[in-house]
Formats: structure tokens, sequence, C-alpha cells
């Protein structure tokens, strides 16, 4: 089995947990649940960060939830080697508007979604230089789910689901401008479903999008200030 095919696995086990935010204790992947002497190590190594990460999010960008096991060091599941991802999913809480329903394809949702959200998530975990610097650490990877417009079937809404894995040193020198945005599309590893359907190839765009830094909620103060927002 390939190695996309084995990240595709790893998204597809993330599906299992579920709709509902969680809380730190819960997004934080459990000692417990690492399988490797490496994915151990890099939890209890770094496990403050992943809880300023953590909080980061959750304070900062009130419209993104972090998923129930959403947040560690994962890796593809099978992949010989033990590669590991600082990763977080979230699940991204907005109205379906007429201007993203518009959009009309998976990939330019996805793209979308990706620019507003995945890039500025993206910065959030690559901004810890000890992590960037511990040698164990492979890459960073984003998970993003959403509402899929008019995805509604009986009682339940379909899922559109994105992910987006690349190393280091990719993902350093996209944030820094050191290489295009179409180059960080074609050295990442992306995958995509539309509920647990697996979709193709999608042809990702990434464009400038400073909604994360930029807007605000009405009336809504982050609850701890220590967060840095």
């Amino acid at each position: 089995m390939g190695g996309r095919s084995l990240l595709i696995a790893l998204v597809l086990a993330a599906l299992v947990g579920g709709a509902a935010a969680a809380p730190p204790e819960e997004a934080i992947v459990a000692l417990e649940k690492y399988t490797t002497e490496k994915g151990r190590t890099l939890a209890t190594t770094f496990a403050p960060e992943l809880r300023h990460i953590y909080k980061r999010v959750y304070h900062c960008r009130p419209w993104l939830d972090v998923r129930k096991g959403g947040l560690g060091f994962t890796r593809a599941v099978g992949r010989p080697g033990d590669d590991r991802y600082l990763n977080i999913w979230a699940w991204v809480d907005q109205e379906i508007t007429p201007e993203f329903a518009g959009l009309g394809s998976p990939a330019r949702r996805a793209s979308a979604m990706f620019s507003r959200h995945g890039v500025d998530l993206l910065r959030q975990l690559a901004a810890d230089a000890r992590i960037f610097a511990n040698p164990a650490v492979h890459g960073y990877s984003v998970i993003l789910e959403w509402i899929k417009p008019d995805g509604r079937v009986g009682n339940e809404e379909v899922a559109e689901t994105l992910g987006v894995f690349a190393d280091k040193a990719t993902v350093q020198a996209f944030l820094a401008r050191q290489i295009s945005a179409q180059e960080f599309v074609e050295k990442a590893t992306i995958v995509a479903f539309d509920g647990k359907d697996r979709l193709g190839q999608l042809p990702l765009e990434v464009w400038e999008d400073n909604f994360a830094t930029t807007f605000r909620l009405k009336n809504y103060e982050p609850e701890d200030k220590s967060a840095g927002c």
C-alpha cells in the first residue's frame, strides 16, 4: 500500500470520532493511544505545547472546533517506519451562505476552506520552534470538515472533508513565501471525502485570505486572555 493510501486511511480512521467539539483532555490524543515509543515520547515531551495550541485555536478561532483525538502526533496507519505529523483536525462551524454554496464543486469549496482556515492552522502548528526543531517530527497535517451545501440526507447532514499533509521544510518554505502556493500543493499529499466516499485528486488552489486574523465575532471576548489572541 502506498503512502498516499495510508494517509487516506488515517483520515478515514479520524472520521469515526463523530461531530461534537471536544474539550482539551479529549481533543489531545491520549498517551495510551500511541502505539510506538516515538509517538509517546513526542506526546509527553510536548504536552504543554499541545495544550497551548488547543487553547489558541479554542479561544482565538471560535468558529473552529478541535475534534476528539484531533490534536497530536499522528502517523499513517500501517505505514513502514514511524513518520509523525503534528496533526490538527477541526470542524468548521459556519452557516451555508449562498456565496459558499455557489462555489459549485468540491474542489472550489475545499480550496476556499483551506485558504481561509487550513493555512492559518498550519501557521499555528509550525509556530513552535521546539516542535519544528525536533527531528522526530516529520511534518504537519491539517484535516478540515464542514457541512456540505445541500447535503442533508433525512435527518443527517453530509460533511465534506479535506486533509493536507506536508513535511516540515515544505510547510516552512510555504509560510515564509519561499515557494509558491502551487509548489506547496504539488509537494503536499491531499485527500478529500464527500461523506465517507473518497474523492479523486482535487485540483486544490490556495489564495490569500486574511479572515482568521481580521474577523471578530460580535460581542465575543476570549475567556482566557493568556491565549494571546
